[in-house]
């Protein structure tokens, strides 16, 4: 399970939120309201686990043995192209899901490994062809129409590459044309996603595991799964050590086809089965697998792991006496059952409980992902902790300015009303001249960014660099000769095409935080009078709730990127015939040319340009915002200058109130350089 030390963080930055909270109330102020919406966003954040692998990997106990319980059946075959999705909850609980929008809820340990067994699962009939990719390619996507000969043929050419335990091949098509035509008719009850909840320990709140079906041979996870992997925190790849070749096409495959650079960053590679292997034969295994995928994968992201080792601990941890699991492996002993590894285990502790744990827990190796998870996996979060923590210091900061440099003003002058006065009108128009002069600074900076015309257009300057180096890429592809190019190739131009996809969605970000820098220096330059009222007091805050808000505000002009996923262009990937296969390549890189210079580069330009809008915008409405109460402040002085008692009574407050923020201040500080330690800053 993930380690609990991010869940112990978690809870002391948003105890700091509270104390936010009641400064805010006890100064009569208002609570940024995109601070608390990242505050909402952190309690209710949900980490997404997806688990892949190939058939019979051992996917479903490693997941039993990561949860600490038999949450998925392990005497349930694979089952077909369905989704299961595992969180905690009050009961044991299955909500299955049908291709044409059906729904089925079953409760209960034995009912539902039933309904696996009977309506899920795969037949051992149909065990050795691609079962998820038939439902999802071709039984679910033509929904009960008639499949044509040319589109079947096709399919059968481009399935041949995941008969992966090498059966005839007219065999191999013989049963996938017997399973399309016993559930042709029946593709809506085929099951797609199932979601089960499970009284797990309270260290899973807010975790969902995602169990995908089995990775074909060419890497493919099924278009359900996609959607999956893109939303998910961190992605780990179950492979047994055990009975399967090192050297994984599927994995490879994946890894370097279909997993695009922003999924490789939360990549695992768990291979387990490591108690079964002899000292030295392990140790040969460990050093070839690093050696194989390190040029994809870091070492530390590569675990060598014992699933059912784990399992075999968790067990005896539930038994919990030296009676009670001695009586356990006596019983499975005399049924034939007894798991080598372990019982000898728990011979050599010689009923030392304790001893016995420790051994097991260094045989099973699950500390390893736990600690993986931890460091890598965490990572997003750890940086959302720090980036909300930097936002409450900021509103701190702001606090702090507003207070002492009012405060400094009311002192100097409490004994001189008329004197008072005139600092207050003094810090007024020194307050108002500050707001025009960044204004126009704003519009400044927003047209040169902008503006490609009359400006420098440093957006459009910028996307032609990127559509430069994506058109390399495809020429690089158009060059390829004909003995280079195989089904793979068509794979990495789409996963290219994705890449930069996401990379556009990087680049607006990229553009947006150099123009509100850019807004801040301007800022800094017209505060730098020591005389002056700090920039603290001014500076606008931005949180990951408003950069939410301002995509929200561009989403029509994101819109069209989904098209290029269904376009024609990869549907002639995979539905025409490669004979000429150069041709080919040409073809497809000419329609992602055409797709690039047409819709993906212009629309992410356009973009970009609106991010930025609503980015300036937002600065604006900050800026304004900050300009108000800074000048509340001013008017609270103005207003008491004339009552002596008054105005002390106002200065003692404002003592008061500094004091809080600065204690706040320095709590969160602390706390920010504590958890900068998990990121290696």
């Amino acid at each position: 399970m993930i380690s609990k030390d991010y869940k112990q963080n978690k809870n002391q930055v948003l105890e700091l939120y509270e104390e936010y909270l009641k400064a805010c109330a006890d100064a009569d102020k208002k609570v940024n309201d995109s601070i608390r919406e990242q505050a909402e966003k952190i309690k209710n954040e949900i980490f997404n686990l997806m688990i892949l692998g190939e058939a019979k990997s051992g996917k479903s106990t490693f997941i039993n043995a990561y949860l600490g319980k038999e949450v998925v059946p392990m005497d349930v075959r694979q089952c077909t192209s369905a989704i299961i999705k595992i969180r905690k909850g009050n009961k044991f609980e299955l909500i299955a899901k049908t291709a044409a929008g059906g729904k089925t809820t079953v409760t209960g340990y034995d009912k539902i490994r039933n309904f696996l067994k009977n309506h899920a699962a795969i037949s051992d009939k149909y065990r050795n062809i691609p079962i998820t990719t038939i439902n999802n390619e071709l039984l679910i996507k033509n929904k009960g129409k008639k499949i044509s000969k040319h589109s079947l043929d096709n399919f059968l050419n481009e399935e041949a590459k995941d008969n992966i335990f090498n059966m005839n091949i007219d065999e191999y098509n013989r049963l996938i044309k017997s399973y399309i035509s016993e559930n042709e008719k029946n593709w809506g009850k085929i099951i797609i996603e199932i979601e089960i909840t499970y009284q797990l320990p309270d260290e899973m709140q807010g975790i969902t595991i995602i169990d995908s079906p089995g990775v074909g041979a060419g890497g493919n996870v099924g278009r359900i799964a996609e959607e999956y992997i893109k939303n998910a925190n961190a992605i780990i790849f179950v492979k047994s050590l055990n009975g399967q070749a090192l050297e994984s096409s599927s994995f490879m495959n994946f890894l370097r086809n279909n997993c695009t650079n922003r999924e490789k960053k939360s990549l695992f590679l768990v291979l387990t089965g490591k108690s079964n292997l002899q000292g030295s034969e392990f140790v040969s295994l460990k050093e070839q697998a690093i050696e194989m995928y390190k040029n994809d994968i870091t070492p530390e992201k590569t675990i060598f792991v014992d699933s059912k080792m784990q399992l075999f601990l968790n067990k005896c941890r539930e038994l919990g006496t030296e009676e009670n699991i001695d009586e356990f492996f006596d019983t499975l002993d005399e049924a034939g059952d007894d798991f080598a590894p372990a019982s000898k285990c728990w011979l050599k502790s010689k009923g030392d409980i304790a001893r016995f744990n420790e051994k097991m827990e260094e045989l099973s190796n699950f500390s390893s992902v736990q600690g993986a998870l931890e460091k890598f996996a965490r990572v997003a979060n750890y940086l959302q902790l720090i980036e909300f923590l930097d936002n409450l210091e900021n509103e701190y900061k702001r606090y702090k300015g507003i207070y002492s440099d009012a405060l400094k003003v009311a002192k100097e002058n409490i004994n001189d009303p008329v004197a008072l006065e005139d600092r207050i009108k003094a810090k007024k128009k020194e307050i108002s001249e500050v707001y025009t002069k960044i204004t126009q600074g704003i519009n400044e900076i927003y047209k040169k960014y902008t503006d490609n015309i009359n400006g420098e257009g440093v957006v459009m300057d910028e996307a032609e660099k990127k559509q430069a180096e994506y058109e390399e890429k495809l020429e690089n592809f158009r060059n390829l000769p004909e003995s280079k190019i195989t089904d793979v190739t068509f794979s990495s131009m789409k996963k290219m095409t994705f890449d930069a996809i996401d990379d556009t969605k990087d680049f607006r970000r990229e553009m947006a935080d150099r123009v509100i820098e850019e807004c801040n220096q301007r800022l800094i330059q017209y505060t730098n009078d020591p005389s002056q009222i700090p920039v603290e007091a001014y500076n606008p805050n931005f949180t990951e709730s408003d950069f939410d808000a301002i995509d929200a505000a561009a989403e029509d002009e994101t819109s069209g990127y989904n098209k290029v996923k269904s376009g024609l262009t990869f549907k002639k990937v995979e539905c025409v015939p490669y004979h000429h296969l150069k041709e080919h390549v040409k073809l497809v890189a000419n329609s992602i040319y055409d797709r690039l210079s047409e819709e993906i580069i212009p629309k992410m330009t356009g973009n970009v340009v609106n991010y930025v809008t609503k980015c300036t915008e937002t600065y604006r409405t900050k800026l304004t915002e900050h300009k108000q109460e800074l000048e509340e402040e001013y008017q609270k002085l103005l207003e008491d200058k004339e009552n002596n008692n008054k105005l002390r009574e106002t200065i003692e407050n404002m003592e008061r109130k500094l004091i809080v923020v600065k204690v706040g201040a320095s709590k969160v500080n602390e706390l920010k350089g504590e958890l900068k330690n998990y990121v290696g800053e």
